[in-house]
């Protein structure tokens, strides 16, 4: 495509010989700009950007060590190689350990050139991408610190400030705990992004998805006062289940638990409200996964279809509910949680979304064996969906 984008690629050498061969290497795949100095290689990064800049160690004024502490000041993301002799290659590796991302020695090789640089390409693309997904991150808590201090003070006007306090908790928590992750992967990974890289950008996309969860519960919030019901549409359920998967795992692993997941509902679709869906789903393995933290027990989730319908239940081998609590696990604000670890609306939000999808939702638990959970949602089409 003519206006695909091709990635930028600047070379700081003081020698012409090195610094044509560069250009002429690169410049089928990449934009590529040369500078004969630091002092100019830094104009041109502050006019046109770049993607990955080769920088020389040793030229006259300024050195690629000196020219390197400078880029860094102007952007931490940006892959830098540097570009070295073999009798200052242990000056190259002191890069590294500086904030370099790689190097090159001359005289150099067109193919590993091409690789090197292409990774580079990457790493910087990756490490832009998570600076952005940072920065909103920062920029959502504070959105969200400054309205969860409203709901605060607005809670007692009625249940729903309440509900969207509760629900905010858990994507929060998944988003600072994979922000961590990530954070602790990148460093690891740092001299071999590739051989991590799915890996890794498997975490920036949980986050990511965790973050729109969290703008579209505060969307809710925001517009709480009219009915949303309506905002539904064709939901495939086996989508729907890979994604509270992905979350189940993570908080899994916090919570020392086991949990399986067997997704057997094909190609079945529901009409429904995702975002609300997602919210009763999430709640409910939330709750089983809470239950057998200090056993390290297991959760199952399982979902087919059944009849005219879809199953999902959500099985645990923890305490169980004693029968006096179990008839009053539905009503608001009741928990048996220790204070500060619960609010007693996640069940009740769950069978609200639940009755509004003209679904039923069971609980059938036994003290010292554990819970079962069971929702059955209408099938698309399927009698009492309008279809």
């Amino acid at each position: 495509m003519a206006n695909q984008y091709r990635g930028r690629v600047l070379v700081i050498d003081d020698e012409v010989g090195p610094r044509e061969s560069l250009r002429i290497v690169l410049k089928d795949e990449y934009e590529v700009y040369c500078a004969e100095s630091v002092g100019k290689g830094l104009e041109l990064l502050r006019s046109v950007g770049a993607d990955v800049i080769i920088l020389d160690i040793r030229m006259p004024g300024k050195s690629g060590i000196v020219g390197l502490e400078e880029i860094r000041r102007m952007d931490r993301d940006v892959a830098v190689i540097m570009l070295t002799g073999y009798a200052t290659l242990r000056t190259a590796r002191e890069a590294i350990r500086l904030g370099a991302n790689d190097y090159l020695t001359k005289p150099f090789d067109a193919f590993e050139i091409r690789k090197i640089v292409g990774k580079n390409v990457e790493r910087t693309r990756f490490e832009r991408r998570r600076t952005r997904t940072a920065f909103e991150l920062e920029v959502l808590n504070k959105e969200l610190s400054d309205e969860l201090a409203r709901v605060e003070r607005l809670a007692a006007l009625g249940q729903v400030s309440a509900e969207i306090l509760h629900d905010l908790r858990n994507p929060l928590t998944i988003v600072m705990g994979y922000t961590e992750l990530l954070a602790e992967e990148l460093e690891k990974a740092r001299p071999r992004l590739g051989e991590n890289f799915d890996e890794t950008i498997g975490y920036l996309d949980i986050i990511e998805r965790n973050v729109e969860r969290c703008r579209l519960l505060a969307s809710t919030w925001q517009s709480a006062e009219r009915s949303d019901t309506d905002k539904t549409g064709p939901v495939e359920v086996h989508d729907i289940m890979r994604d509270v998967r992905a979350t189940a795992e993570f908080l899994a692993m916090c919570h020392k638990a086991k949990v399986d997941f067997d997704i057997q509902a094909g190609d079945a679709k529901l009409i429904a409200n995702r975002t609300d869906l997602l919210r009763a789903l999430h709640n409910l393995v939330m709750n089983a996964l809470q239950a057998v933290e200090e056993s390290g027990g297991g959760v199952k989730v399982v979902s087919r279809k059944e009849g005219d319908g879809v199953r999902i239940e959500i099985q645990d081998n923890g305490p169980g509910i004693d029968p006096e609590d179990l008839q009053r696990i539905f009503q608001p604000y009741f928990t048996t949680k220790p204070a500060g670890k619960g609010t007693g609306l996640g069940l009740a939000i769950t069978k609200r979304i639940v009755e509004d999808h003209k679904g039923t939702i069971d609980v059938d638990s036994r003290v010292g064996e554990g819970t079962r959970v069971v929702l059955r949602l209408p099938l698309a089409n399927g009698p009492g969906t309008g279809g």
